[in-house]
């Protein structure tokens, strides 16, 4: 029974960090154009972000119990899939483009009117 609650305790600590990494990155994403230093702001989220889910992982490596690990990347893993995946579905601009016209179309002669 402790086995069960130690691993949702991991599937919830790796969760909280898939929700910081997913959090962070998006906020970095939007103030990134504006930023006068964008260099700054994406390593220092990119520095900031690993820190803490390596810190996460750190404290769940110190129990010993490899199926808290497992536990926790199943939980990053799923917050980060949904995380994205919603934030494709409500901004736009996430949305892919189209697909580009094949160079063959491009080099093919037109016909004269």
């Amino acid at each position: 029974m402790n086995e069960w609650i130690a691993m949702t305790g991991g599937f919830l600590a790796g969760a909280a960090a898939g929700a910081f990494f997913v959090a962070s990155l998006w906020w970095t994403t939007v103030r990134l154009p504006a930023s006068r230093q964008p260099w700054l702001l994406l390593g220092g989220g990119a520095v900031l972000r690993m820190a803490v889910v390596l810190g996460i992982l750190a404290m769940l490596a110190r129990s010993g119990d490899w199926r808290i690990l497992v536990a926790a990347a199943m939980g990053f893993a799923l917050i980060r899939t949904v995380g994205v995946c919603t934030i494709a579905q409500r901004d736009a601009s996430f949305q892919l483009a189209s697909a580009p016209i094949s160079p063959a179309e491009t080099l093919r002669p037109r016909s004269k009117p």
